[in-house]
């Protein structure tokens, strides 16, 4: 392992244990997060197990001797595609979503954000290391 897949290869670890501890939590207190946060429990079970899911596949990337860029460049889609699902959420659901809500999908979102980020930077460090995969 190269010391340029340090980064990408630790955020993305990082990524699948904070993805799997947000979906194992999202299922085991789906009931009371939704009276918390103003969620509907059925959501926050599909996102319970698309998160451990998900978790599963960034966990298995990272752990490559070699990452794959084209796996890393979906998660990181992934990842931007939750940030930009959570402003919409925020927007069109404002309604719904109780305070403390708001607040969990602003933090989620930040924290994905900077994971996404850091991912980035991560795989742009590879550079010419890895042959590109389209």
């Amino acid at each position: 392992m190269s010391v340029k897949s340090y980064l990408l290869r630790n955020t993305l670890l990082i990524n699948a244990g904070t993805s799997l501890l947000t979906g194992g939590v999202a299922l085991a207190f789906a009931d009371p997060l939704a009276r918390w946060t103003g969620i509907a429990p059925w959501i926050l079970y599909t996102l319970g197990v698309g998160l451990v899911l998900f978790a599963a596949d960034v966990a298995w990337t990272g752990t490559q001797k070699n990452i794959n860029p084209l796996f890393a460049r979906l998660i990181i889609a992934a990842d931007v595609a939750w940030v930009v699902g959570s402003g919409l959420s925020l927007h069109l659901f404002q309604d719904r979503l109780t305070t403390e809500g708001s607040w969990v999908v602003e933090i989620l979102a930040i924290a994905v954000a900077v994971l996404a980020v850091l991912q980035t930077v991560g795989l742009k460090r590879l550079g010419d290391h890895h042959p590109r995969t389209a």
